[in-house]
């Protein structure tokens, strides 16, 4: 596994998923920021809530992409609203210029995070 804080920078990362339903890979491209040296963390801030976070509240193996090839995760989702309050602002840091955007868009939304440790 790679060290995750050598992709601080990049922007975006490709979440894959398992559908809830039918099992298939479901890719999506998600902003991120780095927690920790094998941990990233994602948000969804927009109604309704996001497919990737429910399909990865049933089945938390995912695996993350930042350009060069997927890796295998465990998602655990952030369910206390402190830690996504927490996850939210550091994406709104990372991501300034579309902090209004996020919070527009989410201002009555059910907002969602998770903590994804690469293995």
């Amino acid at each position: 596994m790679a060290d995750v804080t050598n992709y601080a920078n990049r922007k975006t990362i490709t979440l894959t998923t398992k559908g809830r339903k039918t099992g298939q890979p479901r890719p999506v491209t998600i902003w991120f920021v780095v927690d920790a040296p094998d941990t990233i963390l994602v948000q969804h801030a927009s109604a309704p809530v996001a497919n990737w976070y429910r399909n990865l509240e049933k089945d938390p193996n995912v695996t993350v992409d930042f350009g060069d090839g997927p890796q295998p995760g465990r998602a655990e989702p952030i369910r206390d609203a402190d830690g996504v309050r927490e996850v939210l602002a550091k994406i709104r840091a990372k991501h300034w210029i579309a902090g209004p955007l996020i919070q527009f868009m989410g201002r009555k939304a059910e907002k969602v995070a998770a903590r994804i440790r690469l293995t």
